[in-house]
């Protein structure tokens, strides 16, 4: 069965039409226009992702991380030429502008992909939300990919909730100080994450006193 993404225009004379066609039909890979938006922003997002964890975080592809802005800031914005900053680039890296630089072009470019999937619906003529759903299976709980979704749900929640908690809870707090890269403050007293003050968080959760030395211990603070 052979589905046609729309209908062509009879007049090729249109820049409109001509761009359409480019965008949404010539070619083996959807692109569309809503993959305008998508494109650069998970670009932007994924590029500030792995500069900020690679060059001013020390980490690598398993310990990716992104630091957030002090808390003094509050819910500042921090855009590079913001108040904060004034333009200075080292500086609002230094401040935890790239957080909110990979935050603002991750979420415009989620608001993308779902654009992406409306547009593919209304290409071939189906409801909106198929697209979203990615399912017209009508048995759905005994889907194994609905099932594979939910556990990733439900497990990435509880990896977030130990996350949060782990980080929270061993987090080097350094008074008023605005700066949230250790790597920017040599001088600072401590780590700004503590695996031993972690180790003994999660003794206290479990009631059991782990070996600081373990292998398992490493691995476990390794995902989290």
């Amino acid at each position: 069965m052979t589905i046609a993404l729309g209908k062509f225009t009879t007049s090729e004379s249109d820049l409109f039409d001509i761009m359409d066609d480019w965008l949404r039909r010539d070619r083996f890979v959807f692109v569309g226009w809503s993959n305008l938006l998508l494109f650069p922003c998970a670009y932007f997002a994924m590029g500030g992702w792995f500069i900020a964890s690679s060059y001013l975080e020390g980490c690598n592809l398993l310990t990716v991380v992104v630091s957030t802005h002090a808390n003094r800031l509050a819910h500042s914005l921090l855009l590079l030429w913001g108040p904060e900053a004034q333009g200075d680039f080292t500086c609002w890296c230094q401040l935890g502008g790239l957080w909110t630089f990979v935050a603002l072009h991750d979420a415009f470019g989620l608001i993308g992909f779902m654009l992406r999937q409306f547009e593919l619906a209304q290409s071939v003529q189906s409801r909106p939300y198929t697209g979203i759903a990615f399912s017209g299976f009508h048995n759905w709980t005994l889907n194994p990919f609905h099932m594979m979704v939910v556990a990733g749900v439900l497990g990435a929640a509880l990896l977030c909730a130990i996350h949060g908690t782990t980080m929270e809870n061993n987090l080097f707090e350094d008074g008023d100080g605005a700066n949230t890269f250790c790597a920017f403050n040599p001088i600072q007293a401590e780590e700004t994450y503590s695996m031993v003050t972690a180790n003994r968080f999660w003794s206290q959760i479990f009631g059991v006193a782990f070996p600081i030395n373990a292998g398992y211990i490493y691995l476990f603070y390794l995902y989290q």
